[in-house]
């Protein structure tokens, strides 16, 4: 026997950033209504399980939804961000989703929210906290808004055997834990450990007392060339340049990172070691010169385990003090997963149609759901971008991203959402500049134009032969 029966237009699984970027634009262009569930108690997804000094490594104009923006898309005027659009940290986005879950979302009157509830593949909810069944119905669609749902190490934890008496915590913990005299070990190499590293380093932290495992090195995407404000037109537009023309010459795919370093488009944190990680980092030449200050890197592949005294790793075993501090900041971040179609009768399964903008695809998605389409032509508007993990999916998210933008552009309905789509910044940027450019500006968008043809050419090549 069921609690409850209830029924919907659509079902949402999952009140994370990309659930409500959905719905917030189903809200402005359907009748529609809606079950919103999640296992969490509030809106706002994996931000509720964040560590503490987390912020955006991108800008905050180009994160929430599609109808309210984040931040005053204010520009740092000096300081090391100098230059930089705002980027919020925790306190601000979960502001941000509170007050659109209650102003909007609920005040709809056409979402009925369940907290506190995990999805079932056989379409009913059960309630964590008293294991009550409530069967739901789509009259539509159930549309799945975890399958690229991030992971952090808050909740997944260390991932490896940590004996006792190992001083071993997560992120989110160590803002209130002492580092020692025996210093701190900060384990991963992508975005979390490289904001805990910055952290203890803020925290006055010796940069000679952390050591940092970092079982592949990443490239980073360079923060002065992801400027969507029109005061860095030139740069920005000039950068989108110079990554074709470095496609276009390149003779391998590592060649090509190769001549973006060479260009300033991505940084590596040590310039002996060639990177074989890329997952959509972004640092500024300030961060990154912090980063370098940590000079004891271990590379001896992934920690299998931690006991006093020692680390084991893939590759031998590595003596420590007995009360040396470890971070663990190793979870997988968004998981990669076989792409399956967007669109699937009953099913919608929200994925990127744009490389490392989840909640724009949510809403890019969302608006082509609500077009008089069969489900075929949807999926050929909203092809699935490939979690990045290693320089090659840079390219391949490069031309599955470049035929989706064709195909928008194609139709008159999606040109004219995308034309003022607060998520899409660079549309948006791109055309108010080019109304009446300044001859810099003119000239970084025809060389950005000229560039195109002959990089994307470039890359299907490089992936074809390699």
């Amino acid at each position: 026997m069921f609690a409850e029966m209830i029924e919907a237009d659509y079902v949402v699984v999952g009140a994370g950033a990309v659930g409500l970027s959905f719905l917030d634009v189903m809200l402005d262009f359907t009748n529609a209504d809606f079950v919103l569930l999640d296992r969490r108690q509030a809106p706002g997804g994996h931000w509720r399980d964040a560590y503490p000094f987390v912020q955006l490594h991108n800008v905050s104009a180009q994160y929430g939804v599609n109808s309210r923006p984040l931040g005053r898309d204010a520009v740092a005027a000096e300081g090391p961000e100098a230059g930089h659009m705002e980027r919020a940290g925790l306190a601000e986005i979960i502001d941000y989703f509170d007050g659109l879950f209650a102003e909007k979302i609920l005040a709809s009157g056409r979402v009925r929210w369940l907290p506190g509830h995990d999805y079932r593949n056989d379409g009913t909810a059960l309630s964590l906290a008293d294991s009550r069944t409530v069967q739901l119905r789509a009259r539509r669609r159930v549309v799945d808004a975890t399958f690229t749902g991030t992971q952090l190490p808050s909740v997944a934890g260390p991932g490896f055997p940590v004996a006792p008496g190992v001083r071993c915590v997560s992120p989110n913990a160590l803002p209130a834990t002492e580092v020692g005299a025996a210093g701190a070990t900060v384990i991963s190499a992508g975005k979390t450990a490289m904001d805990c590293v910055l952290h203890l380093i803020d925290r006055g932290v010796d940069p000679d007392a952390i050591a940092w495992v970092r079982p592949r090195e990443p490239w980073l995407l360079n923060r002065a060339y992801l400027q969507p404000h029109e005061a860095a037109f030139a740069t920005t537009v000039n950068g989108f340049a110079m990554e074709m023309e470095a496609a276009a010459a390149a003779h391998s795919v590592a060649d090509f990172f190769w001549r973006l370093e060479a260009a300033g488009i991505v940084r590596r944190i040590d310039a002996r070691a060639e990177p074989t990680m890329f997952r959509c980092a972004i640092a500024s030449d300030a961060e990154i010169a912090q980063l370098r200050r940590v000079g004891d890197v271990i590379r001896r592949g992934h920690v299998v385990s931690l006991q006093p005294g020692a680390v084991t790793f893939d590759e031998g075993r590595v003596a420590c003090e007995h009360d040396r501090l470890f971070v663990h900041a190793c979870a997988d971040g968004v998981p990669r997963k076989p792409a399956r179609p967007i669109f699937e009768g009953e099913r919608l399964t929200l994925q990127y149609v744009r490389r490392c903008a989840p909640v724009f695809a949510a809403a890019l998605i969302a608006r082509v759901e609500t077009l008089d389409l069969g489900d075929a032509e949807k999926n050929q508007l909203c092809q699935p971008v490939p979690m990045v993990d290693a320089p090659r999916d840079w390219l391949q998210g490069h031309l599955v991203e470049a035929r989706n933008r064709l195909r928008w552009s194609a139709l008159p309905a999606l040109r004219a959402w995308l034309g003022d789509a607060r998520l899409d910044t660079y549309t948006a940027l791109i055309s108010r500049v080019m109304e009446t450019p300044t001859p810099e500006q003119a000239a970084a968008f025809q060389r950005w134009r000229s560039a195109q043809s002959a990089g994307y050419a470039r890359m299907a090549e490089l992936l074809a032969t390699e």
